[in-house]
């Protein structure tokens, strides 16, 4: 509930102050707690995007997740991130052609789908391991 609550009341200041501490939940061993840590830094990164920088790794890790609702709740960060800037995420293109290939969410698949439309304009070869 604490990281519902302050996805919606965070501003510039408790982001750069909680994003450690949110960093931290990314490890838990409670499935839930990392996918609520997942999700809050989306809004962690909007109103700090420098945390981004700071934290992009151990977000990476959770596209390899063994529990299906957090690596949902990665690939969705992800891919919000990605529809601005989408050629900052062509290096994760790999991992998320394992998520296409071994996903039975369709929810994931589809996002997934979404954001390799926005990353083949800038890798063509990216098109052609697509169609295979």
């Amino acid at each position: 509930a604490a990281l519902n609550c302050l996805s919606c009341i965070c501003t510039p200041d408790l982001a750069q102050d909680l994003l450690s501490d949110v960093y931290g939940m990314l490890n838990s061993s409670r499935p839930y707690v990392r996918k609520k840590a997942v999700l809050c830094l989306l809004r962690l990164f909007k109103q700090w995007p420098k945390g981004l920088r700071l934290s992009f790794d151990r977000l990476k890790e959770k596209l390899n997740d063994e529990n299906p609702g957090v690596v949902s709740a990665a690939v969705y960060v992800i891919c919000e991130l990605a529809a601005k800037n989408p050629k900052n995420y062509l290096a994760l293109a790999p991992q998320f052609f394992k998520i296409l290939t071994s996903s039975s969410n369709n929810w994931v698949l589809i996002k997934v789908v979404k954001l390799f439309g926005s990353l083949v304009p800038l890798e063509p070869r990216l098109a052609k391991k697509l169609v295979e």
